[in-house]
């Protein structure tokens, strides 16, 4: 009981900072504002009454003088208006009053020489002039003049002036205000104690409970239940209370249960953080085993390999020693693994490398780089020393495989780079070596050694490529186009529009050489896309123009993984005002091959936008039967590799034959490439070819020589075909 009296006496000691404190003070404030306010009121109400009164006691007097004045006046009686200035000497507030006639003679005057302003001026003026002195008193505000005109059958006589001091209605009004501020400030007093009283007995005491109670939860004393009967929002606050701490209990005897069960699991995890240990250990030295090795074949994998030369670079550094790199790639393995199935590749992949094994010192290092690349280091070897190796493994290799139930021979091409002739870095060597090999693949060769010359990635071939990104943004190129002919109309039915690139300082550049070079970057994006515009572009000329063809582009494989391709196709064709079924778009059958399924379903977004779609280099890319009815395709163009000897080859003849009827089956139509000549014309048309396209028609050529022709649109046949390329000339 002592604490909670303690508690009372330091809030009333702090009254200012506790709830009751400032609900009293903004109580006692908004009351003594209210009752100010209200006495301002009264204040200015009752001195507007008052001097109203002032004001309408004058203008009685005036209108009294005015009356009687003009008697007096005319009988120049000045006795009697003495008397009248007598009469008004009994008025307490009259300052001065003055007859002033209408030659402006002060006729008579009464001046209250009580009052401080006219003693002032009494005192200040030498001489009596009554006119002066009113004069003054008149510029003070604190006196209310007043003048009233005295008449007698419309003749001025004269002016009566009176002024009355404003000082007492002031002093009067002031007086009141003060005593009714007083008395609203004892009773706004005594309204604050009375509702601190009524506060703190009623809410305060409530509050102080729970503040208790609130500092007994703090404690952990929750055996106490807050006692607060009534039945407003602090007794429901009460309530709460209670019944926080009853959970509070509940979830402290939940938390030791808690508390055991989780002493009890972290001796279980103890026991099994010792056993899980131990298997990670074993577990770990697996995986380190897995990182160096490759899972497949046990030889060392690419990290193996990278770390193993460049130890042999830096012993071969510090010992002025030579060393060589084999690369190794097998042919075919691709034709392999998709003709048999991955399996078998994996398992033609195993015997490899136990071939390989066998057939090196125990000093020499073999690893496994990924797909069928294999990498060989041999230390203190030099470029004749590796050719030795590189046959010996062809031997070892020619045997033959037998994988599943089926045994067949494979080859390999080697590439190879010594240190340090060939590179001084373990990159360089490795690029080195791969560009040997790459090089023995395409020669046929079966293993070459690194040449300088045969490396694309050279200082001028990085210097082309960055003219020839300048020339895409500074639109260089140029589009040549190449006629196809319908065989049964002989019409020009359409065109393939080929680029072409005549440097300012180097001329031709061959399509060959710098198409390969924009696919192997970045380049090939912005090339894809200039061809496509410029095209477009030259379509929409001759559209207007009347001129109806179609107009075919080709894609690469880049075009088809572009995941935006398709959508800023369709926008480029939004843009022109010829139809898409104008256009033609043809992609490699080798394209196709590279990923089917994937192709497909974007062969199948170009259909959509209503263009046309052929395969190109058909006859090349191995592509089946069952593949072809997938393909939303609506032509196909024979390779020119069978086409340009099918006069004298019967085996290309056939090929071609096969590849119409295919077509025609399939509901396709053929377009023929590469035809120059008469008789290979004659020959299609025999087997039933649609339609035709090579330099018997005519090479490819601008825009501006082609379009005459294609204004004529008839093709007419010539036995000598220079004539045919002359008129496109």
């Amino acid at each position: 009981m002592s604490k909670f009296k303690g508690e009372n006496t330091l809030i009333d000691l702090m009254w200012r900072n506790s709830l009751a404190g400032k609900f009293v003070t903004l109580t006692v404030v908004v009351v003594f504002v209210l009752m100010g306010a209200s006495a301002v009121i009264n204040y200015q109400s009752q001195r507007s009454e008052l001097l109203s009164s002032i004001e309408t006691q004058t203008e009685m007097l005036g209108n009294f003088v005015v009356s009687i004045s003009p008697e007096a006046l005319l009988s120049y009686d000045f006795d009697a208006l003495d008397n009248y200035m007598e009469e008004i000497n009994k008025g307490e507030d009259i300052v001065y009053a003055v007859i002033i006639s209408s030659e402006g003679d002060a006729l008579t005057s009464y001046l209250d020489r009580r009052n401080s302003y006219v003693a002032g001026e009494l005192k200040n003026q030498k001489t009596m002039n009554v006119k002066a002195i009113v004069n003054n008193i008149k510029q003070n505000e604190n006196i209310i003049h007043r003048s009233f005109p005295i008449f007698f059958q419309k003749n001025m006589l004269g002016h009566f002036h009176v002024g009355v001091d404003k000082n007492r209605v002031e002093l009067a009004s002031q007086k009141k205000l003060i005593n009714q501020a007083v008395v609203s400030t004892v009773l706004t007093l005594l309204l604050g104690m009375g509702i601190y009283v009524v506060f703190k007995t009623y809410a305060m005491r409530p509050i102080l409970q729970l503040v208790q109670a609130a500092r007994r939860i703090s404690k952990g004393m929750l055996d106490k239940a807050v006692d607060i009967q009534s039945a407003d929002e602090l007794g429901h606050l009460g309530r709460v209370f209670n019944q926080m701490m009853d959970k509070l209990q509940s979830s402290i005897s939940e938390k030791d249960e808690a508390l055991k069960t989780v002493q009890e699991l972290n001796q279980y995890l103890e026991e099994r953080v010792v056993q899980r240990t131990q298997e990670l250990e074993a577990l770990n030295e697996r995986l380190e085993e897995l990182a160096l090795h490759d899972s497949l074949t046990g030889l060392p994998n690419r990290f193996s390999i990278q770390d193993h030369l460049n130890t042999t670079l830096a012993e071969s550094k510090r010992d002025s020693a030579c060393f060589t790199v084999i690369m190794m790639d097998l042919d075919r393995f691709k034709e392999i693994n998709d003709t048999l199935g991955h399996d078998c590749g994996d398992q033609l992949l195993v015997e490899v490398g136990l071939r390989l094994r066998d057939s090196l010192r125990p000093s020499d290092f073999i690893g496994r780089l990924g797909g069928d690349e294999f990498a060989i280091i041999l230390p203190e070897t030099d470029e004749l020393g590796a050719k030795l190796v590189a046959k010996k493994i062809q031997k070892i290799l020619e045997p033959s495989f037998n994988v599943g139930e089926m045994g067949f021979s494979i080859a390999a091409s080697f590439g190879i780079a010594t240190f340090p002739k060939h590179g001084t870095t373990t990159s360089a060597i490795l690029k080195s070596a791969d560009v040997a090999m790459y090089t023995a693949k395409n020669k046929k060769t079966g293993y070459d050694v690194y040449n300088p010359g045969a490396d694309s990635n050279t200082p001028d071939r990085l210097s082309l490529m960055g003219e020839l990104r300048q020339a895409i943004y500074d639109d260089q190129l140029e589009l040549y186009y190449q006629p196809k002919v319908d065989l049964k109309s002989s019409r020009i039915t359409g065109v393939e529009a080929l680029i072409r690139w005549n440097h300012p300082e180097r001329g031709f550049i061959p399509p060959d050489e710098f198409i390969p070079m924009a696919e192997q970057s970045t380049l090939i994006r912005p090339l894809s896309y200039w061809v496509i515009k410029s095209a477009i572009a030259q379509h929409e000329q001759w559209y207007n123009a009347g001129i109806e063809i179609v107009v075919a582009i080709n894609l690469s494989m880049h075009n088809l993984h572009d995941s935006d391709f398709i959508l800023e196709l369709e926008r480029l064709l939004d843009e022109t005002e010829v139809p898409n079924t104008a256009f033609e778009f043809e992609v490699t059958e080798s394209a196709i091959m590279s990923d089917p399924d994937y192709v497909v379903k974007v062969l199948d977004k170009l259909g959509a936008l209503n263009v046309s779609v052929a395969i190109d280099d058909f006859g090349t890319g191995y592509s089946s039967l069952s593949l072809l009815k997938k393909l939303p395709v609506h032509a196909l163009k024979i390779d020119k590799s069978f086409v340009m000897d099918m006069a004298t080859d019967s085996d290309d003849r056939a090929i071609v034959q096969s590849i119409i009827d295919m077509s025609h089956t399939l509901g396709l139509d053929v377009i023929a490439e590469g035809v120059e000549n008469g008789t290979v014309t004659q020959q299609l048309a025999e087997l039933g070819c649609d339609n035709i396209q090579g330099y018997y028609i005519s090479r490819p050529v601008p825009a501006e020589m082609v379009t005459p022709i294609l204004e004529n649109i008839k093709w007419i046949e010539n036995p000598d075909p220079t004539t045919n390329i002359h008129k496109l000339r």
